[in-house]
């Protein structure tokens, strides 16, 4: 983990310093520090990338010719894009070899998020930057790898492989098999199938663009499907995000008001302290807590625990930027979005030992409902009323109005 947080943290901070001084997208804020990463666990993850990336690209652009389609529905229709090459591919991959479909997970995991973020800013850059995007895009990938790849030794196995949740020196990770770098330790299983991870995800993208549209609040696309899936993993993982969105937000914030740094700088930057938090208080909680029983210490799935790090960063940005008055909202839609997904998650899988919900029964399917409904009556009661489009337009100088 120590090794892969360090990649992902640089990632982050090279992200924004390209960003603020030569305004490029670089594929998305998150895409090339986490496709490092992946990269380096599982080298099939740079051809399911590009492949899907192309995909997605694809078919954004048909769908853009075709319909009336745009802004937030763009970003939508390219993550559909770029998810449904790689889900093709898996479900192939069931059919012909089903032997290695479960190592192909992750893999195709990574597939159904980064694709359609990079396919949607790559359309998103004009058409005269796109060659320079691409090629500070590859050479800090290329960067990024190749310094993980000098880290993942033998001499550095032998030193820190141990001192972590296995991530890239674990026997599963093909950068430790190619130099010689694996340690013996736990391995952590997959969360669960692609079906079910699919289906939480899918019903969480819908989920937050119903708030979106209904109360014009963003809750993150996927963020909070996936850290359902997470809770059932180990609760700790619910600490961590917790933790970890309230450090970004303060470091946010902080950075906001003494500079003039904003957007895709800022979030790169809240991901890159959200990732440094996520090693931070896994090296820490077992010493804090008391809690290590011979190998088995609290947070023992790091790759997870980087992953938290990052949508907690980008949470924190999200929560910045949102008005004050709509706050409020958001955190009591957030608590019951997340408990209503968190209970669809757990009806269909079983949670690891650590994970929360242990005991699952119509007591909770109750509980869960009440609390979702009682967040959206809240958040009808909190509501700061909006002007529709027409009172705007009436009052509006172009329409005659007074501009009041």
């Amino acid at each position: 983990m120590l090794v892969a947080t360090l990649v992902a943290a640089l990632g982050f901070l090279a992200v924004a310093y390209i960003t603020q001084t030569k305004g490029l997208r670089i594929g998305g804020t998150i895409v090339v520090p986490t496709l490092a990463v992946y990269t380096l666990k599982y080298f099939i993850a740079l051809p399911v990338f590009v492949l899907s990336t192309a995909f997605g690209y694809l078919f954004l652009a048909f769908v853009r010719e075709r319909t009336l389609l745009y802004g937030r529905d763009e970003f939508v229709a390219a993550l559909v894009g770029g998810s449904l090459a790689p889900f093709l591919a898996y479900a192939a991959l069931i059919a012909v070899v089903p032997e290695q479909a479960v190592s192909a997970r992750p893999v195709v995991f990574l597939g159904s998020l980064l694709p359609g973020l990079t396919a949607y800013n790559i359309h998103q850059t004009k058409p005269e930057y796109r060659k320079q995007d691409l090629l500070y895009m590859t050479g800090l990938f290329v960067a990024l790898v190749a310094l993980g790849a000098l880290l993942v030794s033998p001499w550095t196995a032998a030193r820190v492989g141990a001192s972590a949740p296995l991530i890239l020196f674990a026997k599963t990770a093909d950068i430790a098999v190619a130099r010689g770098a694996v340690v013996e330790g736990y391995l952590a299983p997959n969360i669960d199938g692609r079906a079910t991870v699919i289906a939480v995800l899918t019903v969480g993208a819908v989920a937050s663009e119903v708030v979106r549209r209904h109360f014009g609040i963003r809750l993150g696309i996927i963020s909070l499907a996936l850290l359902a899936l997470f809770a059932l993993s180990t609760k700790w993982l619910l600490v961590l995000f917790l933790l970890a969105t309230v450090v970004s937000m303060v470091v946010v914030r902080a950075i906001h008001s003494r500079t003039l740094i904003y957007g895709r700088v800022l979030i790169s930057i809240a991901c890159a302290v959200g990732v440094l938090v996520a090693l931070g208080f896994t090296l820490a909680l077992p010493e804090a807590t008391g809690l290590v029983l011979g190998e088995q210490v609290p947070i023992r799935r790091g790759l997870s625990a980087v992953f938290v790090g990052v949508i907690a960063g980008v949470d924190a940005y999200s929560v910045h930027t949102t008005p004050p008055a709509e706050r409020r909202e958001q955190l009591v839609l957030g608590v019951g979005t997340f408990v209503g997904l968190l209970a669809l998650t757990r009806a269909v899988t079983e949670p690891f030992s650590r994970g929360v919900l242990q005991e699952f029964g119509r007591l909770h399917v109750v509980a869960a409902a009440v609390v979702v409904v009682a967040s959206l009556a809240v958040t009808a009661f909190l509501a700061v009323e909006k002007p529709s489009d027409d009172e705007v337009y009436s009052a509006s100088v172009l329409s005659g109005g007074d501009g009041s």
